[in-house]
């Protein structure tokens, strides 16, 4: 059975054409200007068709915390996910008791091999193991009590319990305390990056050498920065200067937008631009169960902003139940969507903007939907070594989000009239 997706401005590796788009077999068969009709046809005039966004860094609070041993809960979040043009997914963790941890990364390899999978949703390709290796030091909302240093004894017995799951794509492994643990993942076959860490460029740049590939959500997480030379700077720098993936929560929030187009504009201007990964970090993707006051994340309490759309950390709950209050404007994951996270780059790109060191013109929409889908998709499945998704061509796996762009340079607003989730079309 086949899909036209007729007269869209179609994204593609070599830029913005009108063109049709054939589906069959849950692959992209034929891009052209005009494709005869044959099955079901899909009018896209006057909207972008860009890859499908991929959802790399998420979590689902509610999952992790009241269903973790429910693949059915994955399949909603699968559902939810369709809304926001989210073609793939990972699902990650945080700092939890191990056995939880372990059940919920089982329930995500369930779900994965489902009949369900990619059929009723999103399609989810992996778990992220994000808090269990990070630094005390920089827990931010992870609960610490479960935090467990790369360097103890347990460390290694705990990565092969969670890869023998089977669900594990990539893992947070912070370099702070040493870099074996970074190569024994890395020589397992799993995807690893550093966050929440205060690693000095010296250290990040050893684990680079044993395989490190990206760097969880740059600038959050109390991430080291210095201003001094010694050690070749902080974790900041490091992730300036050395070939690797960065990703960016682009909510407003987490990263003030000047550093946001600073990041990026250095990495385009050195061709690098392939490195840059746009990642909610969201923590509710069922968007009716973001809480209105209070909720706990284990032993972090945490809440909704009273005013902004954005999660706080209140504190740790300690032994005797009394809460240790953490630093002001510490966030909790984030309530950001990737239809959303897009509209913010857009807008960014179609306005001559101030980083806090380079100064940007203004680029037209068709290179500021161009680029950005890159950040949203491309880059995303390169990092993870899938050279059959992320872009639209043909042979490629038909993952598509169909766009409508309205508005004004620095106000479009972005809404998502269709996703395709291979070959399987959903209309909204």
């Amino acid at each position: 059975m086949s899909l036209i997706l007729r007269n869209g401005l179609v994204v593609t590796p070599k830029g913005v054409f009108k063109r049709d788009i054939a589906v069959k077999n849950g692959y992209i068969a034929e891009v052209s200007p005009s494709i005869e009709a044959r099955g079901e046809v899909l009018d896209c005039d006057g909207c972008y068709v860009v890859p499908g966004f991929r959802e790399q860094h998420m979590h689902d609070i509610n999952g992790l915390t009241k269903h973790p041993d429910d693949p059915e809960r994955v399949g909603r979040v699968a559902k939810a996910l369709i809304a926001h043009g989210v073609t793939a997914f990972n699902l990650a963790t945080s700092a939890m008791p191990m056995e939880e941890l372990l059940t919920y990364l089982k329930t995500c390899k369930a779900y994965m091999g489902s009949e369900e999978n990619g059929v009723e949703g999103a399609r989810l390709e992996g778990a992220y193991v994000e808090g269990t290796f990070i630094n005390r030091a920089c827990a931010g909302a992870q609960p610490p009590d479960f935090i467990v240093h790369p360097d103890e004894p347990e460390a290694k017995d705990m990565l092969d319990s969670m890869l023998e799951t089977g669900a594990v794509k990539l893992v947070n492994i912070v370099p702070d305390f040493g870099t074996e643990l970074i190569a024994y993942a890395v020589s397992k076959g799993v995807i690893v990056g550093c966050g929440h860490t205060r690693a000095p460029a010296r250290l990040v740049e050893e684990a680079f050498g044993k395989g490190l590939r990206f760097i969880v959500h740059m600038t959050n997480g109390a991430m080291g920065q210095s201003f001094k030379p010694f050690d070749g700077g902080g974790a900041y720098e490091a992730a300036l200067t050395l070939p690797l993936y960065v990703e960016l929560i682009t909510d407003g929030y987490h990263v003030d937008f000047r550093y946001v187009s600073d990041i990026i504009e250095r990495r385009i201007r050195k061709g690098r631009m392939h490195e840059v990964v746009a990642v909610t970090d969201q923590a509710f993707p069922i968007r009716s169960e973001i809480p209105r006051g209070e909720f706990r994340f284990f032993s972090t309490v945490c809440f909704k902003h009273p005013t902004e759309e954005v999660l706080v950390t209140r504190g740790y709950l300690d032994e005797s139940g009394a809460v240790r209050p953490v630093p002001p404007n510490t966030l909790c994951s984030s309530l950001l969507t990737m239809d959303r996270a897009f509209q913010n780059l857009v807008n960014m790109f179609t306005v001559r903007h101030s980083g806090f060191m380079i100064d940007v013109e203004a680029r037209s929409l068709e290179e500021a939907v161009w680029i950005t889908s890159q950040f949203t998709s491309t880059n995303s499945a390169r990092l993870e070594g899938l050279a059959d998704r992320g872009v639209i061509e043909e042979g490629k796996v038909a993952d598509l989000t169909v766009l409508r762009v309205e508005g004004e340079p620095g106000c479009y607003k972005v809404k998502v009239e269709a996703t395709v989730v291979g070959g399987n079309l959903f209309r909204l």
